[in-house]
């Protein structure tokens, strides 16, 4: 029997286990490529991370099962338990009943009404920022989608604006954070996170500055002559579960904010780079998208009803989705046997699956690699809806997706209509995964005004 080679009812090993790596080689130095290349092998191939197994699924269709029809065969995975220090039982983190309780208390804030009131405060926020910045001088895209995206998110769940040493202490947080997750996750035994080693300190540190920046905020933005009710943090406080009657705890706040304001920043930040970066490499697209945005808005300002009028716009978002799919591992863990592609996975059993190489199929994407938004228009250039899953898909779906959405078209409408972008140089354009998202590494980007 070869190396790889599995028993009937159990899944493939994955070429290139190391003793007693296992394959964490790989997932260190190329995780998305090494992922990707898992779907030779099989729908399910197993992998390890030192000694432990993990089972990877690597067909579409068995990661929409696991998400809706096995949602509660499973619960999430280790990267998640990583995560708890930090996010508390947050709705990213929460489970079960209480997961769904949460829920249903944050979810009114994501209402009709509250989008609208969401794609104005964008609006005025992106063209305010889009002002300020430096023309005809090589720029990095990243920190001023993460600076926008951050005070975006503070605003609409506190009502409230972050200080400059606030800002200060979230942006030198937030990345040691992410980056944090992963390391911790690939440690070979939770007793290593207590070593007094630098990145241990760095990422404790960093995980209490960010909380005690939202403790901060929120006890201001809780004032009682701050905000106006209806915001995210009004709701968190004063809504009542329909079922129980319970109000969210203080410290379960905390989580819940703690939580969205990661979620909220991290990844609408991370896909605004990497659609500005495609845009500046994509030149006659661009001034395409422009039109389109100056034929509703000519200076940028779009309402809420423009948003559906910026039809190619939103293509472009969904291939940068698409393409680029920030969230390049997520993790369940059964509870329940469960069989997946006639192999047989026990209770306790660690299953990953990666967005950012599902959408990169070219069993569901033709010519996957290639930024082309147009394939939107055509039902066949791309994957059915319920297999696009940015925002995750089931029970756990991202709560916030329509205001990611929002806040997406309304920041790109901004910029498009007022600047046109391109690169400073011939660099490669890349991606870095070695924090919790995939990142764009590439040129400085240089801003003119149209």
């Amino acid at each position: 029997m070869r190396e790889d080679a599995a028993p009937p009812g159990s899944a493939p090993r994955a070429p290139g286990h190391l003793p007693l790596l296992g394959h964490l080689l790989p997932l260190l130095t190329r995780p998305v490529p090494f992922l990707q290349s898992l779907a030779d092998h099989g729908p399910v191939v197993r992998i390890h991370l030192w000694r432990r197994p993990v089972h990877v699924l690597t067909d579409p269709g068995l990661v929409h099962r696991l998400l809706v029809q096995d949602a509660a065969r499973t619960e999430k995975g280790f990267v998640f338990d990583q995560a708890r220090g930090l996010l508390g039982n947050g709705l990213f983190i929460s489970e079960g009943a209480f997961h769904l309780r949460q829920r249903r208390l944050v979810q009114p804030a994501f209402h009709r009404d509250g989008i609208r009131r969401y794609a104005a405060l964008a609006a005025r926020l992106a063209a305010a920022a889009v002002s300020r910045w430096e023309t005809g001088r090589p720029a990095p895209i990243e920190p001023r989608m993460h600076g926008l995206a951050r005070d975006i998110v503070v605003e609409a769940l506190f009502a409230t604006r972050l200080s400059a040493a606030q800002k200060a202490r979230i942006d030198r947080a937030v990345p040691v954070v992410l980056t944090g997750f992963v390391q911790r996750a690939l440690y070979p035994s939770p007793l290593l996170e207590k070593l007094p080693v630098p990145a241990n300190r760095r990422f404790d540190a960093a995980v209490r500055d960010l909380r005690t920046v939202v403790d901060e905020i929120v006890d201001q933005a809780a004032a009682p002559q701050q905000g106006p009710d209806g915001t995210l943090l009004s709701l968190l406080l004063t809504t009542r579960d329909e079922e129980t009657g319970l109000a969210m705890p203080p410290a379960q706040v905390r989580d819940e904010a703690v939580s969205l304001l990661l979620a909220g920043t991290e990844t609408t930040a991370t896909t605004l780079a990497w659609l500005f970066h495609e845009l500046a490499r994509h030149q006659d697209l661009q001034d395409e998208l422009s039109e389109e945005v100056r034929a509703v808005a000519p200076d940028g300002a779009v309402s809420p009803d423009d948003l559906p009028l910026l039809e190619r716009t939103g293509h472009a978002i969904s291939e940068t989705l698409r393409l680029h799919t920030p969230n390049w591992i997520l993790m369940r863990r059964a509870v329940e046997p469960l069989r997946y592609g006639g192999v047989v996975l026990p209770p306790g059993a660690e299953i990953l699956f990666s967005p950012t190489a599902l959408h990169r199929s070219p069993r569901l994407h033709p010519d996957p690699s290639r930024f082309d938004p147009d394939r939107w228009r055509r039902p066949e250039g791309h994957a059915p809806p319920r297999l696009f899953i940015p925002f995750g898909a089931g029970r756990h779906k991202c709560v916030g997706e329509s205001f990611a959405w929002t806040e997406m078209l309304v920041v790109t409408a901004a910029v498009l209509a007022r600047l046109r972008l391109s690169p400073a140089t011939a660099t490669p354009l890349r991606e870095s995964a070695t924090a919790a998202t995939v990142r764009p590494r590439g040129p400085l980007l240089v801003a003119e005004p149209r």
